[in-house]
């Protein structure tokens, strides 16, 4: 337990160091090249929709981008306001807006801060969030457009994948690679892919899932499982900006448990692996968020920290204010499910549901084992993180129910890992029939 938290710790202080230094260094670097990259896009990032005569093609591609969101990236990457250290910049990340203290613009004022200037227009901060993502953003964008890094991170997000699943079939875990894609499906992947705030938590989620099939003997000769979760946890707090962050705790932690299914262990000890895994990955999630809070007070003093706490507050009540905790978890769960619009949907996930059901029935009559018997209880547990999610944060759910509604692809793959965790326990016991017949 003292190493445990001992080396928690160790990473979680290290990361907020490294992290605000990689954010400093960032906002040392020039914005002339930035600007210009952006104001060359400007076309095909705004414009486009406003012609007539413009691509159709492109125009129903911006229909399917989080462009609010993404405006916003961009404007935080082309900002250095007079005055302002980098280090200020870092902690509180500037940017100008049209919008009063209460209404962000962000088009308008990506298109009138590139075009016209930044006179007359209100300077607003964004220091709840960490904003890694500035990290990879800002460097590429000042070497390519916006075009150009639009197509860059869709071809990086698409050979992840294709490795993923590849190297799935290369280590005899198709199942692996299968389940990643049929939670995808859940998720509505174009959106993911075009949209820069949208493919963080899945991009973090498909490293994580790559490299338990590299190295998950190594992770669990060095035992560094507690400590591979915390750097997930981290890593999602660092760089995403609140849209699905449970899936990156999901589908890595379910990956785990339909790996190590088959392993004796005694059922406690399962149990606690699990529990702690999951442990590690909330106090990475929490500990690196509520950090940048503490920095920001720190180095600055000007309430950032009691600002958090009420917007957490604010967040985790019902939408309207009015209904109670419980009857608006009713309202998001509605919401949530409302943006799966296709009867496609609603197939494929009865098959899912039907298949996770059937095999383990079949498993429990035919093969069940106390290992079975655990990883099962485990992967129901997992299939309700994101409805606990839900609940906790319903009001930032609701009103964003448009990509926060991803959070269900963590659910749809942990009922796909009970199948595959029942398939293979019914394999195994015929593998074993079959050897002592012979």
């Amino acid at each position: 337990m003292k190493k445990r938290l001992k080396n928690g710790f160790i990473l979680l202080f290290a990361s907020v160091f490294i992290g605000l230094i990689l954010l400093f260094l960032i906002f040392c670097l020039p914005v002339n090249s930035v600007k210009k990259n952006v104001e060359a896009s400007l076309y095909n990032m705004v414009d486009v929709r406003y012609d007539d005569d413009g691509s159709q093609f492109r125009k129903n591609l911006l229909e399917q981008k989080e462009y609010f969101t993404d405006y916003l990236m961009a404007q935080n990457a082309m900002e250095k306001v007079e005055g302002k250290s980098p280090l200020a910049h870092a902690i509180y990340i500037y940017h100008y807006d049209l919008g009063d203290d209460t209404t962000w613009l962000t088009e308008e004022s990506l298109v009138t801060s590139v075009k016209q200037g930044t006179e007359g227009m209100y300077l607003k901060e964004y220091s709840k969030y960490w904003h890694g993502y500035l990290v990879w953003l800002k460097p590429l964008l000042m070497i390519m457009s916006w075009d150009a890094v639009e197509i860059f991170l869709v071809v990086v997000q698409i050979l992840l994948l294709l490795a993923v699943v590849a190297i799935s079939f290369y280590k005899k875990k198709p199942y692996v690679g299968i389940m990643v894609l049929v939670a995808l499906a859940f998720m509505k992947p174009v959106r993911i892919w075009i949209s820069f705030s949208m493919c963080v938590s899945f991009t973090i989620t498909l490293i994580a899932v790559l490299l338990e099939l590299l190295y998950f003997d190594k992770l669990e000769k060095k035992n560094w499982r507690d400590e591979f979760f915390i750097l997930i946890g981290i890593m999602t707090a660092y760089m995403d900006f609140l849209t699905y962050p449970i899936v990156t705790l999901g589908i890595p932690l379910c990956t785990y448990v339909v790996m190590k299914a088959q392993e004796e262990l005694h059922w406690f000890a399962r149990i606690r692996q699990i529990f702690w895994m999951g442990a590690c990955w909330v106090a990475g999630y929490i500990g690196m968020w509520g950090m940048k809070w503490v920095v920001a007070e720190l180095f600055y003093q000007t309430g950032t920290l009691r600002n958090a706490v009420w917007s957490v507050i604010y967040r985790t009540s019902p939408l309207d204010g009015r209904q109670s905790f419980f009857s608006g978890a009713p309202r998001t769960w509605n919401l949530v499910m409302q943006q799966y619009d296709s009867p496609l949907y609603t197939v494929l996930f009865v098959a899912i549901v039907a298949a996770a059901v059937i095999s383990s029935v079949w498993c429990m009559i035919k093969a069940r084992n106390k290992n079975w018997g655990i990883s099962l209880f485990a992967l129901c547990v997992i299939a309700t993180a994101p409805i606990v999610w839900l609940i906790l944060t319903q009001n930032h759910t609701a009103i964003h129910c448009g990509f926060t509604f991803r959070i269900m692809g963590a659910s749809v793959f942990a009922l796909c890992s009970i199948t595959a965790c029942s398939l293979l326990t019914l394999r195994n016991k015929g593998n074993y029939e079959t050897k002592k017949d012979n």
